[in-house]
């Protein structure tokens, strides 16, 4: 069984303080955050998928938790199925984007640009999905349960998902931006390689980027950024949905650490490599 690494612990790095409900900082640490901001070793900058979090955009984000992640103190994630899901079959899909479009997309390779297309933007970096150059136009694409289509008919698709396409769009200077969803059934995450999507729901929804509007909610997430990354201490933690992430966080060493993951394991809420 393969744990997942960490490298800062309680105590050592930050501290809890349950009076405030926050995570502080050791000075020394906040110190090579700073000076190391946006680079490694230093304080993360702001991907797409923090958006919806900073901004708290429905009762279950966690600004808190984003604080966390952009420390280098990140919660692992605890079952993979639905990103490798994610990740077999967005090829898959992008070749019927393609093809829908006439139009080539260009992707990003994470390795080639360290997972950041974006080097020269002091807050905000990420890889989109696909652009297609000739019409200007932002790519993401997402997998989900087929449950969902009726939800998402009636009232939209998750505001974190759409701010996740808004930034690229507005990063690439593209006035307009598709988000498209295969929508799975729950067995085709036991093996998504085998997932025949033309026997799937494949929904494009089409938006015009509302530059005003995302440019205001931008200059909220920036003021947020400075404000805590300054000061060195965590927005307020929410007991309920950041629950694992404390236990996570409560952790003084590897031992503490291994000792909790393997009890997560037990209980099932974790599915390890092996």
């Amino acid at each position: 069984m393969i744990i997942p690494k960490r490298l800062c612990y309680n105590n050592s790095h930050y501290k809890l303080d349950k009076n405030t409900k926050t995570l502080v900082l050791n000075k020394e640490y906040h110190k090579q955050l700073l000076d190391n901001a946006g680079k490694f070793g230093g304080f993360k900058k702001i991907t797409a998928t923090y958006l919806g979090d900073i901004l708290k955009v429905d009762n279950f984000k966690s600004p808190f938790a984003v604080f966390g992640r952009l420390c280098g103190v990140p919660m692992p994630v605890l079952d993979e199925k639905y990103i490798n899901a994610g990740v077999i079959l967005e090829p898959k899909i992008r070749e019927k984007i393609e093809e829908s479009l006439g139009s080539h997309l260009e992707t990003y390779d994470a390795k080639e640009y360290n997972y950041d297309y974006f080097k020269d933007n002091k807050f905000f970096g990420g890889l989109p999905d696909g652009y297609s150059k000739e019409k200007n136009l932002i790519i993401e694409i997402k997998t989900t349960n087929v449950k969902n289509i009726e939800n998402w008919e009636k009232y939209g698709l998750p505001k974190n998902y759409l701010l996740q396409a808004q930034l690229y769009a507005y990063l690439m200077k593209a006035d307009k931006y598709s988000i498209v969803v295969l929508f799975l059934e729950d067995d085709d995450y036991k093996d998504p390689a085998s997932v025949d999507i033309n026997k799937r729901y494949l929904k494009n929804y089409r938006f015009t980027l509302d530059i005003p509007k995302l440019e205001d909610n931008l200059k909220k997430v920036e003021d947020w950024y400075d404000k805590y990354t300054k000061l060195g201490i965590s927005p307020e933690w929410n007991d309920s949905i950041d629950a694992d992430y404390l236990k996570f966080l409560e952790c003084s060493n590897k031992e503490e650490w291994e000792k909790l993951y393997c009890k997560w394991v037990e209980e099932g809420k974790a599915v390890p490599k092996c």
